[in-house]
């Protein structure tokens, strides 16, 4: 008996719960990416939405979400292509804004301000709309419209580092030293380290520093006296 007892198979008990067959939805990968951008996570938000889209594929928040991620990690034409699908799709303000951004990171300063220019006509109130149109005014030299720009965002969102940020560098673009520094220097105060459009920009103390040299007087030699006087 007990060699038969051992030669008896064993079989192991498997778990048919519904929760073992359970797919997560387009609206749970979108949770948890959120929360993946939240901590900046960049490449673990890229895979999941990697993942989500193989299940979900004309889910466009998921492309966006992927191509925020790609922005953020340099790969800026990855990003345009996704958002190219996406916002005919479903054609939001923070779709522009996104691919906007993108092209901005590339010189491709006609096609940011276009996209600039489509997230406002969709919200005016939309402050990443207003915030990229100045970027984008900067970067093309037009300082004045940069400003106003940025002002308008700043309607919007007062206390935005990056808004300020913008100001100050459309105020020096313009030859106001003293505006500036003011602008700058808040917009330090209110987080030095904000995170920036796309890698590799220059942060707010980094474009003081070069403001305050730019706009340094050089001091003035003093006459020399009788006694020095060969």
């Amino acid at each position: 008996l007990m060699a038969a007892a051992a030669a008896a198979p064993v079989t192991a008990s498997i778990s048919t719960s519904p929760s073992d067959d359970y797919q997560m939805k387009a609206s749970d990968y979108e949770r948890e990416g959120m929360g993946l951008m939240a901590v900046r996570d960049w490449n673990g938000l890229i895979n999941l939405t990697s993942e989500g889209l193989s299940l979900y594929p004309e889910e466009a928040e998921l492309m966006c979400l992927k191509a925020y991620a790609h922005r953020k990690t340099g790969h800026f034409q990855e990003a345009v292509d996704l958002l190219n699908v996406a916002i005919p799709l479903d054609p939001r303000p923070a779709r522009f804004a996104n691919r906007g951004y993108a092209f901005l990171a590339m010189g491709r300063t006609k096609e940011a301000l276009e996209d600039a220019e489509q997230a406002i006509l969709l919200n005016s109130s939309y402050s990443s709309g207003h915030g990229l149109k100045a970027e984008t005014l900067l970067a093309m030299g037009d300082f004045p419209a940069a400003l106003a720009a940025a002002d308008a965002a700043l309607a919007l969102e007062p206390e935005s580092a990056h808004y300020w940020h913008i100001r100050g560098n459309a105020l020096a673009g313009s030859g106001d030293c003293s505006g500036a520094f003011v602008s700058l220097e808040y917009s330090i105060s209110l987080k030095n380290e904000y995170d920036l459009p796309w890698p590799g920009l220059p942060n707010a103390s980094m474009d003081l520093a070069k403001v305050r040299s730019a706009c340094m007087k050089p001091e003035e030699t003093p006459a020399p006296t009788q006694a020095a006087l060969p």
